[in-house]
C-alpha cells in the first residue's frame, strides 16, 4: 500500500489501529470505496436515504473518512446513524462492524473514469502542492496504485480484495453497487439500497432523495462555503467535485494507454464480479 505523508506524520500504526478497532454501533453503515469512484456522492444518497424528516432544509454530507480523520472530532456530525466511509482494503477496516453484522457497502467505478477524476483533483489539492506529473507519467503510476493522498494499494488489488472478503464471509452481506449503474438507473439502484438498509421510502422519496442529492446541487453547497471540505486549491475553491460523468476517460487515454489498461484489467480482475467489459457501455 501506498501511504500519503500526513499518515506517516500521525502514526502509521496508530493511524491503521484506530480503524481496526473503531468501535460498532448499532445501525452503522461503513462505506467502502477507492478514491474517486463517487464516494461523496454516494454518502449523501445515504446520507438523506436514511433521513425521515424533510429534505428541503437538510444539507450535504461531507462524509467522515476513516483513514484520516477521528470520528470523535469530526465537525459535521449526522442526526441519526453514522455512516463511515473509508478507502482502506476489507482486511483493514473495524473488526467489530463486520463482528456485529454491520451494513456494509462497496462502491465501485469504471477505473478509467476513476483514474482522470483523480488525475484533475490531485493537480489542485493545495496540500500536495502543484502536482508535476503530465498526464503520460500520471497514468503509469497510477495503474500500478503507486499514487495516493490517503492510504491506497491499485484500483485493482483493492476491489479483488473485496470480492475474496465477499466470497470467504458470504455472512457478512455486502451490497456491492456500481457507480455506472447508480447514474444510469438511479431509481431502480436506490430502491435496491434502500431494501438492503431495510428502509421503505416511496417512489416520490426516493426521486426526491435523487433530486436533492444531484451533481449540481451538490457541487453548489461545498463551492459556496455552505458545506466545508479540506479538498480545496491554492484558491480556497472547493475541488470535490469536477464532472462526475461517465466517458471522460476517452479525453484524456491515448491508443496505447487505453490498450494497457484493458490488459492490466483483464489479467488483474479475471473471474470477477467487478467486470470490466461492462465499464464502456
Amino acid at each position: 500500500m501506498v501511504m500519503p505523508i500526513q499518515i506517516i506524520q500521525m502514526g502509521l500504526e496508530t493511524r491503521l489501529s484506530y480503524v481496526k478497532d473503531f468501535p460498532y454501533q448499532d445501525g452503522d453503515v461503513l462505506f467502502g470505496s477507492y478514491m474517486k469512484t463517487g464516494t461523496h456522492w454516494t454518502s449523501n444518497l445515504l446520507h438523506c436515504l436514511m433521513y425521515d424528516g424533510p429534505l428541503e432544509g437538510l444539507t450535504s454530507f461531507a462524509p467522515c473518512l476513516l483513514d484520516v480523520f477521528n470520528y470523535q472530532e469530526w465537525p459535521q456530525k449526522r442526526v441519526g446513524n453514522r455512516i463511515m466511509a473509508s478507502h482502506l482494503p476489507p482486511e483493514r477496516l473495524p473488526t467489530e462492524h463486520f463482528q456485529k453484522g454491520g451494513k456494509t457497502i462497496v462502491v465501485f467505478r469504471n477505473p478509467k473514469d476513476t483514474a482522470v477524476s483523480m488525475f484533475h483533483q490531485m493537480r489542485k489539492f493545495k496540500q500536495l502542492g502543484e502536482m508535476k506529473l503530465s498526464w503520460n507519467s500520471y497514468i503509469n503510476y497510477w495503474i500500478e496504485g503507486k499514487i495516493a493522498f490517503v492510504p491506497s494499494s491499485s484500483f485493482f488489488d483493492y476491489y479483488n480484495s473485496w470480492q475474496k472478503q465477499i466470497e470467504e464471509k458470504p455472512e457478512q452481506n455486502v451490497l456491492v453497487v456500481q457507480y455506472e449503474d447508480l447514474k444510469r438507473d438511479s431509481l431502480n439502484q436506490l430502491r435496491r439500497i434502500q431494501n438492503y438498509l431495510g428502509l421503505n421510502h416511496s417512489d416520490d422519496r426516493l426521486q426526491a432523495v435523487l433530486d436533492k442529492c444531484s451533481f449540481s446541487n451538490l457541487k453548489a453547497e461545498v463551492e459556496s462555503g455552505k458545506v466545508k471540505t479540506p479538498l480545496i486549491d491554492e484558491e480556497g475553491k472547493s475541488i470535490l467535485y469536477r464532472k462526475g460523468i461517465i466517458g471522460d476517460w476517452k479525453n484524456h487515454f491515448t491508443v496505447a494507454q487505453n490498450e494497457k489498461i484493458e490488459t492490466v484489467a483483464e489479467e488483474k480482475f479475471k473471474n470477477s464480479m467487478f467486470n470490466y467489459k461492462a465499464w464502456d457501455c
